[in-house]
């Protein structure tokens, strides 16, 4: 066996566990949040499926829940890679789903989209990111900076993740973060967080007829429409990621 061979079976055996089990204790808030919002997310879908048990193709909900229970799983997949130390992976993930919670959003509230997504010709998911800024502006931004600085291969995210070592910066050994450094994937955390509470209320607005208790959108008292709204809750989240982002920008350090 080579020296290379046992190293990544001492990471993949010993070292990636350990320090995933440090980042989850260190961020016990955040993956409280995840729990949270992957809840409300799930039971809303959930009761939805409860009482719609067979699948009909014909109809746009029946599809919106599939894509985004299969949403959640990769919403939940991006957080895992998160607490377990990577630093570029969690992003491609996090780009997918949200991808795949506008679609579900589109094919709902656009009859013609439905229609070219059963015709299983031509239809281009990308456009559903443009359609549902309607409901969300930030979205388009959100996805734009996944795509351009995670996803598609260019100059600016072309280099191999980083840590510092001793005050000298080292190659990452895959999702390994050493005792002590934890804090340096606060941000890709906190995004995931971020793209995951998007994503929920993308659900909300699709199903808030199923949800028994709505967490980022309200009804409009003596009409069918809601409004969207921050929990307490959520806010000290979002304070919490503003202060860091903050920080980034004075001390980019902060990150490795």
């Amino acid at each position: 066996m080579s020296a290379m061979q046992e190293t990544a079976l001492k990471y993949l055996r010993q070292l990636g566990p350990e320090s995933k089990a440090r980042l989850t204790d260190y961020f016990v808030a955040e993956v409280e949040e995840m729990s949270v919002l992957a809840a409300r997310s799930m039971e809303t879908l959930q009761n939805y499926h409860r009482l719609n048990p067979q699948h009909d193709p014909e109809n746009p909900k029946q599809v919106a829940f599939g894509l985004m229970t299969k949403g959640m799983n990769t919403l939940m997949a991006a957080f895992e890679l998160s607490l377990a130390g990577y630093f570029w992976e969690p992003s491609i993930l996090l780009r997918s789903a949200l991808e795949g919670f506008a679609t579900a959003w589109d094919l709902v509230h656009n009859k013609a989209r439905f229609e070219l997504w059963k015709a299983k010709r031509r239809f281009d998911s990308s456009d559903s990111i443009t359609n549902v800024k309607e409901a969300i502006d930030e979205i388009g931004k959100l996805y734009g900076y996944l795509s351009n600085f995670n996803v598609h291969t260019n100059p600016l995210n072309s280099s191999p993740s980083m840590v510092v070592v001793e005050d000298q910066p080292r190659f990452q050994l895959f999702g390994l973060v050493r005792p002590g450094k934890e804090s340096i994937r606060k941000t890709e955390v906190l995004f995931a967080l971020f793209v995951t509470y998007v994503c929920l209320q993308l659900t909300e607005l699709v199903f808030y007829q199923y949800a028994s208790e709505l967490e980022t959108i309200e009804k409009v008292p003596g009409a069918d429409l809601v409004r969207t709204k921050v929990s307490q809750r959520h806010r000290k989240m979002v304070d919490a990621m503003k202060a860091h982002f903050a920080q980034l920008a004075t001390d980019g350090g902060a990150a490795f």
